[in-house]
């Protein structure tokens, strides 16, 4: 099974990567409201930036935005490989599972695509597959070449595809809601902290099983919470006394999400300080250009964190700490919350600094925040490269 996660994630690793790169292009660089576009005009000066925009936006779409397709088209072809099943037939079939699975009816008739099944369904995805590969290495005889064999795995899929369908389409009925900005204008700041401590927590924790949280990438500043702390801070002219100092966005997003969920900034800064396998440098230097801008995806896959024990902790433990000692510091009254809001693709480390209209002591606190996020990082670097050595694994390329 470990082969067979080893082996998708390496297949997806140059789509998330590229992927990465165009989504930073379009939303920092390119988008008016960008932080780099913002900070230098870029779509004032650049011709064509349009439809640069547009053809970086098909990129994002067609790789990071339907990622989950390419797992369950990799799953499925490397579970029948290692069982010498045909394996671009497995593929096929996983792909067409997972496609009836997420499928949707809109109301103008077209075929829809559940957007979070495509973009945040990657572990779903991956079961799908696996699945799908081992029903074609049951049905499937690989002494016979027969093109009609094929028919018996297909249906099955087909049938199971459809029934998982329904039953996620009467889930989606349910329109379960989620609560995180409206438990925290209706509790306590002290159950707030809590709350949000632990909805970051389970953030990180399902994006390393590769499933989207309950927070998001980036800060929207359009809940309830951060509406009303704008509004404060306008009134009032300072960030200094808002309603609620404890949200996903002045404590998560202003100083946990640094590179993305997990701290991926200070990983790769620990793998470029401390590691010394050449795979991993390398995978670091080619990932660190998104990862500025709060894209962590390419990291995800190349080393990989995902469903990598080894990383579990650091990955779960560094934004835990940034949170704890940000609150301590908003209580304490040392530094603003961030209130204001920031320019799509604003680099973590600045999201407090101009969130707070330029709070000095939140920039320097980030920069702190982000050497003991290093230092939290820097034994499991060491123990991972010290494991690779013990078990002898090629320093391979990806």
């Amino acid at each position: 099974m470990m082969l067979i996660l080893r082996d998708t994630l390496k297949m997806m690793f140059p789509i998330m990567l590229l992927g990465s790169f165009a989504e930073v292009i379009k939303g920092a660089f390119l988008t008016p409201t960008g932080f780099m576009a913002t900070l230098f005009k870029i779509t004032k000066w650049l011709p064509y930036n349009r439809d640069l925009a547009w053809i970086m936006g098909s990129i994002f779409h067609c790789t990071i935005d339907m990622i989950a397709l390419y797992g369950a088209f990799g799953a499925a072809y490397y579970t029948a490989k290692v069982y010498g099943r045909k394996s671009a037939a497995a593929g096929a079939v996983g792909l067409l599972s997972f496609l009836i699975i997420s499928f949707q009816l809109s109301d103008s008739g077209m075929p829809n695509f559940s957007p979070r099944l495509m973009s945040e369904g990657m572990l779903i995805s991956l079961i799908v597959g696996y699945v799908c590969g081992r029903i074609m290495v049951k049905l499937v005889d690989v002494k016979k070449d027969e093109l009609f064999q094929l028919i018996k795995p297909v249906a099955v899929v087909i049938v199971l595809s459809a029934i998982i369908n329904m039953i996620l389409g009467l889930v989606g009925r349910l329109e379960i809601p989620t609560y995180v900005a409206s438990f925290v204008t209706q509790h306590t700041q002290i159950n707030a902290l809590l709350y949000v401590l632990g909805m970051g927590l389970l953030t990180n924790l399902l994006s390393w099983m590769a499933f989207g949280g309950p927070f998001t990438n980036s800060p929207s500043f359009g809940d309830n919470a951060s509406l009303a702390n704008m509004n404060a801070a306008l009134k009032a002219g300072s960030a200094w006394n808002v309603p609620f100092k404890f949200t996903d966005t002045t404590l998560y997003h202003s100083f946990a999400n640094f590179g993305g969920t997990g701290v991926v900034l200070a990983f790769i800064i620990a793998i470029l300080l401390f590691s010394k396998k050449v795979n991993n440098r390398r995978v670091s230097k080619w990932s660190i250009f998104p990862a500025i801008f709060n894209n962590n995806y390419a990291m995800m896959l190349g080393i990989p964190i995902l469903f990598n024990p080894i990383y579990l902790i650091p990955f779960l433990l560094a934004p835990l700490v940034n949170m704890i000692l940000a609150a301590g510091l908003l209580a304490l009254r040392w530094i603003p919350a961030a209130a204001y809001p920031v320019p799509a693709g604003t680099p973590g480390p600045l999201i407090a600094f101009i969130g707070t209209n330029g709070n000095w002591l939140a920039l320097i606190f980030g920069v702190v925040l982000i050497v003991l996020d290093v230092l939290i990082y820097m034994p499991f670097v060491k123990l991972a490269d010290q494991i690779i050595e013990e078990a002898g694994v090629a320093d391979e390329e990806i």
